[in-house]
This record gives structure tokens, sequence and C-alpha cells, in this order.
């Protein structure tokens, strides 16, 4: 955890955390027997189910790819989509190529820029909360980031899903990022697309796992200028 996750962390791991404490000391005071070993189970329980949501939590350092004319993946997770043609208004005619990134339980849910550049627009939009894992998630809630890197334009896209539903931004239009830069933070499942223009190479597969920050997404070819 870091002092930018922590923030939002709290709100998840301190009920189960202060309940469990609760708990587990009230269960202290019963008499020997089935419902002592009941609440202190039940205490137990909600200590590691806070420890859990701590771990959700997690903001490692990285060393992250360094060429600027290579697209690294916005967030860890399993490439659940690669689209060879989608609408995307933000890139050169209005279309790119797309890859869809979902992120378990498990994984690290902070999100990264995928290549150096200049935040050049930021949206927030509202809309569905359909598990991440099905296509229709593209239209859930979500956070829009064109950036412009020396390469050209990519557009990065965070996902809410079922649960949570919250998205945490960390950069705003204008802001100079490197690659690999925290982007913010995707509450309890979620998905994550990396769109670049239609010249690019996209270099992952469907069902390959990837590292925020550190896999190779696509390579992208120099020149192209955003919307």
């Amino acid at each position: 955890m870091s002092r930018r996750t922590w923030p939002v962390a709290a709100r998840y791991v301190m009920p189960p955390l202060l309940a469990g404490g609760i708990v587990t000391a009230a269960a202290g005071r019963l008499a020997p027997g089935t419902a002592r070993r009941a609440a202190r189970g039940a205490g137990i329980g909600l200590l590691a189910g806070a420890v859990g949501l701590a771990a959700f939590f997690r903001d490692p350092d990285r060393a992250v790819g360094g060429d600027p004319r290579v697209a690294h993946a916005a967030s860890d997770g399993v490439v659940t989509a690669v689209d060879d043609d989608v609408a995307e208004p933000w890139l050169p005619g209005g279309r790119g190529r797309r890859v869809a990134v979902f992120l378990s339980l498990a994984d690290v849910h902070v999100t990264r820029s995928p290549v150096p550049g200049t935040v050049r627009r930021l949206a927030e939009h509202e809309g569905g909360l359909a598990p991440a894992l099905l296509p229709r998630a593209e239209h859930n809630r979500r956070t829009r980031l064109l950036l412009e890197g020396p390469a050209g334009p990519v557009v990065v896209t965070q996902m809410a899903g079922a649960l949570a539903r919250r998205i945490s931004s960390w950069v705003r239009p204008g802001e100079e990022l490197e690659g690999g830069q925290r982007l913010g933070l995707i509450h309890l499942g979620s998905r994550t697309d990396v769109t670049v223009p239609p010249r690019a190479t996209v270099l992952v597969s469907r069902g390959q796992r990837v590292r925020g920050g550190v896999t190779p997404l696509a390579r992208l070819e120099a020149g192209e200028r955003g919307a």
C-alpha cells in the first residue's frame, strides 16, 4: 500500500478490521464453549478479510519500460480481447486497435501510463455496472485519457466493475507523464483498454498475462497525432 492507495483502501479495510477486533475481544469474555469458538472464528474471519482487502490495494514500485515507441500494459491482468478495428474519435481517422485487459481481485489495480507524454484529454463517463469480463462492460462507468507521446497518441480507458463501481484518478489534463507513471486506481474488479492508432503493431494475444508498465502491448508508428 502507498500514500495514494491508503485513503481509498481505508473505507474498505477499516470496517472489517474494527469489527474483527471487537468480536475477537468480546469472544475472550465468553465462557469456554461453542459460542466462544464461534465468536472467535467470526472475529478471525473478519480480520483475515481486512488483510485480504489491504493486499488488494498494494502499490508496488516497478522498473517500467522505457522505449517511447512502445505502449506498455496499463494494468496487470489477462488480455481478453485484441480488436483490430474499433471506433475511437480521439485517434487519427476515428479508428484504432484496442487491447482489453481484465483484472481479477488478485491483480494489482493501480493503473499506469502506457507511454510517456501529455494528458491531452480526460473524460469521466457514467454507465452500466456489468461484470468486467463481459463485452458490454465497455459501457460501464469509465475514465478515458488521451495521452500524446513522442510516437503519437494512445487512449487509456479505465472501467469499473460490478462490485465497488468506482475509479480514483490521479492525473489531470495538461500533465506531463513518464512511461509507467501511476494514473489511478480501479476499485475491486475491473478492466483497462489501451487503444492505439491503426498503424500500430499489437504485440500481445488473447489469454496472455500482462503486467502494468512492464509488458509491451504495441509498437507505435511515429508521426501520428491525436484529435
